[in-house]
């Protein structure tokens, strides 16, 4: 049995994803995807400027600067899917898509960084838990524990955030945050919010 040999002089290139029309959504995405879809591709082809603000390569902040406007945003980045990230530009703050352009600009570059596969494979694992608002969709405060979350903090969270809903806080239990807060303070562990 004869094996077929490749050619080495026809690399094979990854499948690009299809250009997607500004005026017209495809049949196989929903409008939401078609948005996201949009501001991925138009992201991922500018060329703005990006300054890492911490000293962490993925999980961290970045200032994000475009030098035809002159106009730069934050934009904190805690994985590869809409909604846990974030963005300071109005189309983040207005759209409810969990992404803009900035924030697909900044994660096409992280991704082509050394050892990133494997930092977005392990997540956002910081010392610290956090408080923090996923516009995805729908504007909803979630609790993310840090590593160094202390057993009384984890058990006054499991008891007001929604685990099933990836710990997301009901609409109707908004008002106890701040004695949430009070608590986890008084226990001396970092909350970030």
């Amino acid at each position: 049995m004869k094996s077929k040999r490749r050619n080495p002089n026809s690399a094979t290139k990854p499948n690009k994803e299809p250009k997607l029309s500004r005026t017209h959504a495809p049949t196989d995405l929903s409008p939401v995807d078609w948005q996201r879809g949009l501001r991925r591709q138009f992201g991922r082809e500018q060329a703005f400027g990006l300054e890492n603000l911490t000293s962490e390569p993925f999980f961290s902040e970045f200032r994000v600067s475009n030098p035809v406007s002159r106009s730069s945003y934050r934009v904190a980045i805690r994985g590869l899917g809409p909604g846990g990230n974030f963005c300071s530009c109005p189309d983040y703050a207005t759209s409810e898509l969990g992404t803009c352009k900035h924030l697909e600009f900044t994660l096409a570059r992280l991704e082509k960084k050394r050892g990133a596969r494997a930092a977005f494979a392990r997540g956002y694992q910081p010392a610290f838990s956090e408080l923090y608002l996923r516009n995805d969709g729908k504007r909803c405060v979630y609790f993310r524990a840090g590593t160094d979350c202390p057993p009384a903090v984890s058990e006054a969270a499991a008891g007001l955030f929604d685990a099933e809903r990836d710990r997301m806080l009901p609409d109707e239990r908004l008002g106890e945050i701040e004695h949430f807060m009070t608590m986890v303070s008084k226990c001396g562990h970092e909350l970030r919010a």
